[in-house]
């Protein structure tokens, strides 16, 4: 088993587990304790995002709150707590689901990766989220709206699917700009990209899903993607 492919395995773990811790009720109350604890001066963002987050079906609400609580035992200044948190809000704003950011965070701080070069990092996967959303829009594979009638294999995805999707493009992307890969390569990117949502298909992701971005994306533009989030 390759040393890629080990790593592959593990993502699927930390998803399920997230799937899994994400079900317990949280209040905003709760999160404003928080932020009173650390504090942060821009509280009234921060809760006037969450309070519409909380309102949206799939949001992992339990998970937000414990990073937010984590934050609190880091030996760090009370404003680079609160910029990992604006980054998270950021996401929010965007309507770019936080699942991988929130991973990425918890792997960092389990490795005692300093808050602000850890924000960096969670400031490029968000670029690399934000422009990997603008490419599916632009390839014709939309986010639903509510309500809409869809099917597998739809270019309208329901929410779920979408935001599945759309993590595991930019997890994927993400990582491999971690472990080195070369930007430029388009080639390799889209390797990387196709194991992934192989390894994923009929588990986190529908297989009609996989074949229809797989059948969509070419090379040239994730490299695309993964230069912007870089400048």
């Amino acid at each position: 088993m390759t040393r890629r492919l080990v790593g592959l395995l593990g993502v699927v773990g930390v998803v399920l587990a997230f799937a899994v811790g994400g079900c317990a009720q949280v209040a905003l109350a709760d999160f404003q304790r928080v932020l009173s604890a650390i504090p942060v001066t821009a509280d009234g963002r921060i809760l006037s995002t969450l309070d519409r987050a909380l309102r949206q079906e799939g949001f992992p609400a339990a998970d937000v709150e414990r990073l937010f609580e984590r934050l609190l035992t880091v030996p760090a200044a009370a404003s680079d707590k609160e910029a990992v948190i604006l980054t998270v809000v950021a996401a929010l704003e965007e309507g770019i689901p936080v699942d991988g950011l929130l991973n990425k965070a918890f792997e960092g701080l389990a490795r005692g990766v300093s808050l602000a070069p850890l924000n960096q990092l969670l400031q490029q996967r968000l670029r690399i989220l934000i422009g990997t959303c603008d490419l599916l829009y632009a390839k014709g594979i939309f986010r639903a709206s509510a309500g809409a009638p869809t099917s597998s294999g739809a270019l309208a995805l329901p929410t779920a699917r979408f935001d599945a999707m759309l993590s595991q493009l930019g997890d994927a992307l993400g990582d491999y700009l971690e472990s080195g890969g070369s930007p430029h390569d388009g080639n390799l990117i889209y390797q990387d990209v196709e194991a992934r949502l192989t390894m994923l298909r009929g588990s986190v992701l529908v297989p009609a899903d996989v074949d229809l971005v797989l059948g969509r994306l070419v090379p040239e533009d994730l490299t695309r993607v993964v230069l912007a989030a870089l400048n």
